[in-house]
């Protein structure tokens, strides 16, 4: 595989197009310091896949374009193209000359091609790499490179040993294997990341997705069924609607008939009602007559009656005045005769007192003044005493006068009534005794009120009572019904298995297809429904996997699944299924802990005859159940190695993790239906127990009303008994009432009189009391006056004889005197009273003739009157007999008219009420039609709006027989579906598609990430390989190469010998190479021990051994003898031409040596300023030519 052409284009200062051929042998390239040579090397390298700028002296890769110079812009593209003979096939590319090309643009855009075939930079080292060269192989050797073996540690040394052994192609598989495995890392940790993400996702998504599946299957039932109901009950009740509508035209017909006759009977009522209303009014007439009669009746009753008893008592009180005018009369012929003999005796007596005057007058004429003085005051105490001895004599006649009168007056019969007081004390007795009757009467209506209010409340009480229960019944029966659609259609959903994944519901629909299938997890558990939540976290995926009886019917169902292509399942062989157990000491510590529940395992029970143990312990065997997260985060703190649940259903991981949060209250979990669904048939049996109990106690309450009611009947008929008889009783009471009323006045009538003569008494009373006072002060003053006289007496005996002789004789004429002016006073004041007794008799006596009279008048107006009245009387008893008759003739003519009345009354109510009935029936059939309207209305719009439906659209869709059996079946699921609906809530139903998305890209980054796992074990497999193949290869060249090198050292050194050794042979891949060299006349040392031109002839020795073991298709050697002395150039110069058959070698040199051994020469100069030109000469035909050798 010779390098046969080197094509620079732009590169670096290679601004010209400049091609470079190469022959066999040796290729000298010289040229002085800055003219270019290096950028040879740099080209082939550039093209051999090298990308780091700085190893081409640049910052930046752009740099190899050419920048421009004095004379010349710069070049927008760098274009190096590489050309191979290979005939021999040892490039891995099938074409006898290969071009490898490498461009660049300023842009920064690059590009290789291989034969004009664009090719990635991988597929040119891959294919240098395939050859054993690279850009950084022996293929290139520069001063560095020799550097670098003189320079550098054992360890590092090796890297040149590796590209000898051509393992560097295989340290570069694994070092891509080792950056593919860390991608292999990076992207499993991201498939983590995002597996676990999703798995985050996609529980939820499947409760959602399951949830809105559902709600569409039972949408979709919904919207079948229903338009197929609302289809049949629309021409059901349109059909009705037609039928009642029938029925509503003849009702008219009828209702029209009624009307008339209604209006013919009501007229004839109303008719017969206003002839009855006549009578009624002329009877009530004639009551309010006869009562008026028998009022008047009663008045002149009691007026006769009272008219006879004052005649009686006139007659008597006309006898007395009479009886006391002839007594009057008597009594004043003997006052005036004895008025006359008291003026006889006056005038006798005052004859004989002048005769005494005259003679006392004498006497007195005797005495001085003094005694006339003293005789002067006794007189006048004589004259008050006679004076008052007169006042006592004529209040003693007055005294006398009043206790006759007063002895008269109550001697008086004639105002005693004994009979009207009799009548008033029987009427008021009786009066008192309907008053006791109505009170007695009122205080039963008061206690039958009080047991009818107490029995009226205990009635209410009942009936409230009756009510709730009622109302308990009735919401007891709703939701019992709801209670077992719910269970109904819960157990509907169990049956058809849903919330199973496909494969899972298939083999339960036809588990009799599937033998030794015992069941699915989900349905074979039973637990405690407030381990819900935490059974369904712990099971997880686990309640869909279905149990099996051994691995074998596990196996068959799986084919039997691919076969009929009925998705796929997961399957819990008995037989093969590892059991997991939590050790009986940790589980006591367990027990030891706040909030321990139990093992899950032995929480649950299998609802199956079969042995599930192994599936339970294989499925909750490892998993603990506590009551909250932090006494799941306590007990992990303690024992970490097992999974713990909460009853919420937070979950603690072995590893530390913790997942909780929120979980969705409905997720169609076959867990929570089968759990759910034994918490409604509780619920049931509960209901069921108290529904019966309450039907019975509502019995009873009924039955109780029943019996109240029917004592409230009776004590209301009873009061109605008893207001009846007090109706009665009160209008007795207030016609006795009016007698008592009547009695009293007759009685006042008397009573007034008695009281006029006992005031006449009492007054008759009071004036003899006041004359007896008046006489006892008269009879005091007159022992007054009397004293006074004897005192006045005493002091006129003082005085002198005289008048003591005078005194004396006057003593005797005075007394006579003053007796005969007694008499005298005595005579006038009985002459005074008895011509006062004498007018006060004519004055009596007239008054009495008065009163005769008036009571004469008044005898013979009350005959008269009493003959009127007796007339009045006679009249209105006929009168009133008269008006009896009308009043029996019009109760009678009342009483036909109230059976003709009843008897139209009970037409026209049967009219009315037939025409209330059909009007009733007419309104209930407008109200049926309007309803029917409505309802109809309600279904087309239910149809238009939700289904954009017609309705003959709908029945055209509808399936099965319009009959009320295929309604009520319809009308049943439609309810079991709304309920269904009710109970799945609010829906995503984009979750289905994203459920999809989301599970399909779960299951493909699944599948990613077991490639991953895959191709990193493949990686690591290979890496292995490799590592195994580097140690054998290098351990192999390096053995090869110490042996070269063993035999070349003397060769190039001229003697003297040199080894190689490993710095670790046990560690092959990372042992590094420790170069021992004795040059001629020195001892065996290291090589950092050795002269610095020993030192790089080593080096170069140590590369021509390698050379030796690996040989290349060619080698560019750059400046390598740079650090040799002219001798040692010989030597190499000369040990180049052993290898130059095998190796095709370009040399970079400076050195004469060199040259001289060259075949041909490039030499490298810069003509124009910037700009590199290559000359050449061919040295081998010069020698040929010259015969040298």
């Amino acid at each position: 595989m010779p390098l046969t052409e080197l094509v620079l284009d732009g590169f670096k200062s290679f601004a010209d197009r400049t091609t470079i051929h190469f022959n066999d042998g040796i290729t000298g390239i010289v040229g002085p310091n800055g003219s270019g040579k290096s950028n040879i090397t740099e080209a082939i390298r550039w093209v051999m896949g090298e990308a780091s700028a700085k190893s081409l002296r640049g910052t930046n890769m752009k740099d190899v374009i050419f920048a421009g110079s004095q004379y010349r812009k710069s070049l927008n593209k760098a274009e190096v193209t590489l050309i191979f003979d290979n005939q021999k096939r040892e490039l891995a590319f099938d074409a006898d000359e290969v071009s490898i090309t490498r461009k660049i643009l300023r842009s920064g855009d690059s590009e290789f091609l291989i034969n004009g075939q664009q090719v990635r930079m991988r597929d040119v080292r891959t294919l240098f790499l395939d050859s054993g060269i690279s850009q950084n192989s022996l293929a290139i050797i520069s001063q560095g490179r020799v550097d670098q073996i003189l320079n550098s540690r054992p360890e590092q040394r090796r890297v040149i040993f590796e590209e000898a052994a051509g393992v560097l192609h295989f340290k570069q598989q694994k070092e891509a294997a080792q950056g593919q495995l860390k991608k292999t890392q990076d992207n499993l940790i991201r498939i983590n990341d995002l597996v676990k993400e999703l798995e985050g996702r996609l529980e939820p998504l499947h409760e959602q997705s399951s949830l809105a599946k559902e709600y569409k299957f039972q949408k979709a039932g919904l919207d079948k069924e229903l338009k197929s109901l609302l289809a049949f009950e629309i021409e059901d009740i349109n059909k009705q609607k037609e039928d009642v509508q029938k029925s509503a035209d003849k009702n008219k017909i009828l209702l029209s008939k009624l009307d008339a006759e209604v209006k013919e009977s009501q007229d004839a009522v109303s008719k017969k009602r206003a002839e009855y209303q006549e009578i009624r009014d002329e009877r009530e007439k004639v009551q309010n007559e006869l009562l008026k009669l028998g009022q008047q009746l009663s008045d002149l009753n009691a007026n006769l009656q009272m008219a006879e008893q004052s005649r009686q008592f006139d007659d008597a009180t006309k006898i007395e005045y009479q009886n006391q005018v002839e007594t009057l009369k008597k009594s004043l012929v003997e006052l005036n005769a004895h008025l006359d003999n008291l003026q006889k005796d006056q005038a006798s007596l005052k004859k004989q007192q002048a005769v005494l005057q005259k003679k006392r007058d004498k006497l007195i004429g005797e005495l001085s003044e003094n005694p006339e003085e003293l005789n002067k005051k006794l007189e006048d105490c004589r004259n008050d005493y006679i004076q008052l001895l007169q006042d006592q004599a004529a209040v003693n006649n007055q005294v006398i006068n009043l206790n006759t009168e007063l002895k008269r007056s109550k001697a008086d019969t004639t105002y005693q009534s004994n009979d009207v007081a009799k009548q008033l004390t029987e009427a008021k007795a009786e009066l008192e005794k309907l008053r006791t009757e109505g009170k007695n009467l009122t205080a039963k209506r008061k206690d039958k009120n009080t047991a009818f209010a107490e029995i009226n409340d205990q009635s209410k009480e009942l009936n409230e009572q009756i009510r709730r229960l009622q109302e308990t019944v009735n919401d007891e029966r709703n939701k019992l019904e709801k209670i077992e659609a719910r269970h109904e259609a819960l157990i509907n959903i169990q049956k058809r298995h849903e919330g199973y994944y496909y494969g899972v519901r298939n083999v339960l629909n036809h588990l009799s297809d599937f033998p030794g299938v015992i069941g699915v997890v989900g349905e074979l558990l039973t637990f405690p429904a407030e381990l819900e939540a935490a059974m369904t976290t712990a099971l997880g995926g686990g309640v869909q996997d279905l149990i099996t009886d051994s691995r074998n019917s596990a196996k068959n169902a799986i084919n039997q699944l691919k076969h009929s292509r009925a998705g796929r399942a997961t399957f819990l062989p008995l037989d093969g299924l590892r059991q997991y157990a939590i050790p009986q000491s940790t589980v006591t510590t367990l027990k030891s802990f706040n909030g321990f529940k139990g093992i899950a395992s032995d929480l649950v029970e299998s609802k199956t005859d079969h042995n599930i143990t192994a599936a339970i312990n294989y499925l909750l065997g490892s998993v603990v159940i506590v009551d909250s997260i932090e006494n799941a985060m306590a007990i992990s703190q303690r024992i970490g190695r097992y999974r713990i649940v909460t009853l919420d259903g937070d979950v603690v991981s072995p590893g530390g993790s913790m997942t909780g949060g929120q979980k969705n209250l409905r997720n169609n979990s076959p867990l929570q239906t089968a759990t759910e669904i034994n918490q409604l048939e509780q619920q049931i049996k509960s209901l069921t127990s108290s529904f019966k109990e309450d039907q019975a106690q509502l019995k009873v309450l009924v039955d109780q009303s029943v019996e109240v009611d029917k004592k409230l009947q009776e004590l209301h008929d009873s009061l109605q008994e008893i207001n009846q008889t007090i109706n009665e009783t009160a209008i007795s009471f207030q016609n006795q009432e009016k007698e008592v009323k009547r009695l009293q006045d007759a009685n006042t009538l008397y009573e007034s009189r008695v009281k006029e003569r006992n005031d006449h008494i009492v007054e008759l009373q009071k004036q003899i009391a006041a004359a007896n006072d008046k006489q006892t002060l008269l009879s005091k003053q007159g022992e007054e006056k009397k004293s006074r006289m004897n005192e006045l007496q005493s002091r006129i005996k003082n005085f002198n004889n005289l008048s003591q002789r005078v005194q004396s004789e006057l003593s005797k004429l005075d007394p006579q005197i003053a007796v005969f002016a007694n008499k005298l006073e005595n005579l006038a004041v009985q002459e005074k009273d008895k011509r006062n007794q004498i007018d006060n008799n004519q004055k009596q006596a007239a008054d009495l003739k008065e009163k005769l009279a008036a009571l004469n008048q008044n005898g013979e107006l009350s005959v008269k009157k009493n003959a009127d009245l007796k007339n009045q009387k006679t009249e209105i008893k006929q009168k009133h007999e008269e008006l009896q008759n009308r009043l029996n003739e019009l109760s009678s003519q009342l009483g036909q008219f109230d059976a003709q009345i009843s008897q139209l009354d009970q037409v026209a109510s049967r009219n009315y009420d037939l025409r209330k009935d059909a009007a009733i029936e007419q309104e209930d059939y407008s109200v049926k039609i309007a309803k029917f309207n409505s309802l109809i209305d309600q279904r087309l719009e239910t149809l238009r709006d939700d289904y954009a439906l017609t309705f003959e659209a709908a029945i055209a869709q509808a399936e099965g027989k319009n009959d009320q059996e295929t309604r009520d079946k319809l009308a049943k699921s439609v309810k079991l579906h709304r309920m269904s609906i009710e109970d799945i809530g609010p829906v995503n139903l984009d979750s289905i598609q994203e459920y999809e998305d989301v599970k399909k890209r779960y299951d493909f980054l699944n599948g990613q990430q077991n490639d991953l796992l895959k191709a990193r074990d493949d990686l690591e497999k290979s890496m292995n390989e490799l590592d195994e193949e580097v140690k054998s290869r290098f351990k192999a060249t390096f053995e090869a190469v110490a042996e070269s090198f063993k035999k070349i050292f003397p060769l190039v050194f001229g003697g003297g010998k040199a080894k190689l050794e490993l710095t670790e042979p046990n560690n092959l891949l990372e042992t590094g190479i420790e170069i021992i060299a004795q040059p001629p006349g020195k001892k065996l040392q290291r090589l950092s021990l050795l002269s610095g031109g020993e030192r790089a002839l080593t080096a170069i020795t140590l590369l021509f051994a390698m050379l030796q073991v690996n040989p290349v298709p060619f080698c560019l050697l750059d400046e390598v003898e740079a650090a040799l002395d002219d001798a040692n150039v010989t030597r190499f110069a000369q040990f180049l031409l052993k290898y130059d058959l095998k190796t095709q070698f370009i040399v970079i040199t400076h050195r004469r040596g060199t040259m001289k051994q060259a075949d041909q020469l490039y030499g490298v100069v810069m003509q124009e300023s910037g700009v590199s030109q290559v000359l050449s000469v061919s040295l081998k035909e010069m020698k040929n030519k010259n015969g040298v050798k």
